[in-house]
This record gives C-alpha cells, sequence and structure tokens, in this order.
C-alpha cells in the first residue's frame, strides 16, 4: 500500500488572493495586531503557527486557546465575505477532480490530507470548489503546530483507519516548507505548481499520469 498525503493550499486549491489578506485582518480585528507580511520569519508556515509567532512577539496575555477561537472565527468570516463578493478568487487546481477520483479507484492507494491551514478553513475552500474529502484521513494546523508534525500525524492516522503498513509515503503539495517537511521525514515529494528545486514536479494535477509513471505507479 502507499499513501498520497496531499495539502489544500496550492495543490488543490488556489486561494492565494484570499489567504493571508484574510488571516491579516483577522488577526487585526481581534487583536489590533498588524502582522508581519514577511512570511520567511515564521518557523511554522502554519495556521496556528503564525499566530502563536504573533502572540509570543507582541506579548498577548490573553487565553492562547480563546485567541486562536477569536481569530479563526474572524478569519473564516472573512473569507466567507470574499468567496460571496469574489466567488472565482478561490478555485480548484487544474486536474484535481480528476487526481482524487484516480486515486479513490487505486487500490494500493490510501489518501490523506496534511495541510497547514485550519481544519475549518481548509474544509471551507474544498466546499467552495466542489471537492468533497469527507471519506479522506484529515490532519491540519487544527491539530499540529509545524507541517512535520502535521504530516506525522496524518500519517500516523491513516495507518489507523486503513489498517495498513504503507511501502511509500508521497507527498503533493506547494512550497519550500512542504519541500522540507517531507525530506525530514524521509517521504517523497512532489511539488504541484512553479518548481521549487530539484525534486519531482508538475505544473498542475492535470499532469498526474506522467508523475505517477514517473513514480513507477503505473
Amino acid at each position: 500500500m502507499n499513501l498520497f498525503l496531499i495539502d489544500i493550499d496550492g495543490a488543490l486549491v488556489n486561494s492565494e488572493k484570499i489567504d493571508w489578506a484574510c488571516y491579516s485582518q483577522a488577526v487585526k480585528d481581534v487583536l489590533g495586531i498588524e502582522m508581519d507580511m514577511d512570511l520567511s520569519n515564521y518557523t511554522n508556515l502554519t495556521d496556528a503557527g503564525v499566530l502563536d509567532a504573533i502572540i509570543v512577539h507582541h506579548g498577548v496575555t490573553a487565553s492562547r486557546s480563546l485567541v486562536h477561537r477569536q481569530v479563526e472565527t474572524r478569519y473564516i468570516a472573512l473569507i466567507n465575505e470574499e468567496l460571496h463578493s469574489h466567488p472565482d478568487f478561490v478555485s480548484a487546481i487544474q486536474g484535481a477532480q480528476d487526481f482524487l477520483l484516480e486515486l479513490r479507484s487505486r487500490k494500493d492507494t490510501h489518501i490523506a490530507v496534511a495541510t497547514g491551514g485550519w481544519e475549518s478553513a481548509a474544509k471551507l475552500k474544498l466546499r467552495a470548489v466542489g471537492i468533497d474529502l469527507s471519506d479522506v484521513t484529515f490532519t491540519s494546523s487544527s491539530d499540529a503546530l509545524s507541517r512535520t508534525e502535521i504530516m506525522a500525524l496524518a500519517a500516523f492516522r491513516a495507518k489507523q483507519d486503513s489498517g495498513y503498513t504503507f511501502e511509500r509515503r508521497i507527498v503533493f503539495g506547494h512550497g519550500e516548507r512542504n519541500k522540507y517537511a517531507s525530506q525530514e521525514l524521509g517521504y517523497e515529494y512532489v511539488e504541484v505548481g512553479a518548481s521549487t528545486g530539484n525534486h519531482t514536479h508538475i505544473p498542475n494535477l492535470a499532469h498526474y499520469q506522467a508523475v505517477l509513471s514517473r513514480l513507477s505507479l503505473h
């Protein structure tokens, strides 16, 4: 059995026009803080990880769980407002539906989501583009702070859900942070979108057959 670990932002869904704009506005609305938009400054570039860094840097003394809940709630409200005004700002990555259908049809494959977004935000964006992953192992920034922890937890949950021990763990993601987390865990990595280095790469999921062939998964 093979485990396919799939990120959402940039891999299944393109929502970059609203993601950090809504997130930073939620932080400002709840905490009155202008967040640093140089994302390279955050050790854990996940929804929970960034907020924890902001809380520490600005000495926020309110309950962490309360702050997270309030910012997440405001973030979801802002995303909903954007989806109502600009539904085209969130779209499925080309080929995403066919790719998921292919993986679901394979007898040698289990699918798990490993996303750096909060679960509520990730599922909202999936619903917006008509992707149903309700039957899939799901791990998010609501469960762990770092991408490495999220991926490792997704693999653990997938083993529990399926009862299988996986011969290969293959990550489909976007961005340097996903690549480094995959390398840290010893997982194979496929970059979806613009290439960021020497590894397996596809411009979008419409090319999934070519990458499955390269991975010797015909």
